[in-house]
This record gives C-alpha cells, sequence and structure tokens, in this order.
C-alpha cells in the first residue's frame, strides 16, 4: 500500500517536453495493457508502455522508455468493487488530443494556471455550453456530462473516483 507520492513539476516539464505524448498519467486504474496499446496505436494515438513505479519519487522517462505508473489501488483499502482506487492524476498540456467524451461512473477536474476552456453539453437532449478561463481555474465535469476541454498549458486533471474503463467518446 503506498502512502506518498512526490511529483515534482520540473519532472512533469521535462517528460512534456522529451516526449511525443503530450500528456502524462501518473495514476490511473490499471497499467496500459497490451492489447489497448495495439487498438489505440491502430488509432493513431501516440502511447508509451506503461511500468508500475518503485519509490515515492515520479521521475520522467525517456521517449523510447516506459512510464511509470501508480495504480490508484495502491492509495485505498476497501473500496467498492467498481472502482480501482479513489482518484486518478493526469497531466496534460496544449499538445494533447483531446476528444469529446463522458465518464458514466467518475467526476473529472481540471487545474491549471494557463488558459482552459471547454465546450459541454449536459445530457443528450442539452444545448453545447462553452466556457473559457482566461487565466486558468478549475473545471469539474460530473459523471455524464459530455465535454471536450482545451489546454493552454500544463494542466492537472483528475478522476474521482478511479474506475476503469470509464471514457465514453461521443461526438458534442
Amino acid at each position: 500500500m503506498r502512502k506518498a507520492l512526490a511529483i515534482p513539476l520540473e519532472e512533469v516539464s521535462t517528460h512534456l517536453a522529451l516526449n511525443t505524448r503530450q500528456d502524462v498519467k501518473i495514476v490511473a486504474p490499471e497499467i496500459l495493457a497490451g492489447e489497448l496499446i495495439t487498438r489505440l496505436a491502430a488509432a493513431g494515438r501516440c502511447l508509451k508502455p506503461e511500468r508500475l513505479l518503485d519509490g515515492n519519487w515520479w521521475r520522467h522517462s525517456a521517449g523510447d522508455a516506459p512510464n511509470d505508473l501508480c495504480e490508484s489501488h495502491e492509495f485505498s483499502t476497501g473500496i467498492t468493487p467498481e472502482t480501482s482506487g479513489p482518484f486518478s492524476l493526469c497531466f496534460g498540456n496544449e499538445k494533447g488530443a483531446q476528444d469529446a467524451h463522458y465518464h458514466p461512473h467518475h467526476l473529472e477536474i481540471y487545474f491549471s494556471e494557463h488558459p482552459l476552456e471547454a465546450e459541454y453539453r449536459l445530457d443528450v437532449d442539452s444545448p453545447i455550453e462553452r466556457v473559457r478561463l482566461e487565466k486558468g481555474g478549475v473545471l469539474i465535469f460530473c459523471a455524464g456530462v459530455v465535454h471536450r476541454a482545451r489546454l493552454g498549458g500544463l494542466t492537472v486533471v483528475i478522476e474521482i473516483p478511479a474506475v476503469k474503463d470509464d471514457k465514453v467518446v461521443v461526438e458534442i
């Protein structure tokens, strides 16, 4: 069981500068499996293999090396069966591809000190709404809200709780 994790900002910045994939998962429900990597790569996504992080300090990896990742369940005990952990954590920036999507079972929080914008709809019958935070801030989308964020710089994305395979890509 993991009790603490340190993520130096300079390591995240270095990782984004030296790797073609322009987002990096640090805590996720599970390690990206070979079958999923194959399917996503065939769809044109730029991916890196993943391996379990050893220790309590996350550091960037070279473009040809696997990304170190903590599985969400390392931070919790006694969680409900549909969750894999209390949260998931990712860093992204303006170069990362953002699909319009929703999550049936978890909420998603975006935080940035850079411009942050999104288009979203509360359900399939709702009109599309837009929001732009010129100086950054926080966007929170509850389960079921279709959204596509546009990142203006380094952004932290937190999913609560961590649920495997909980992303549904749709048109907005």
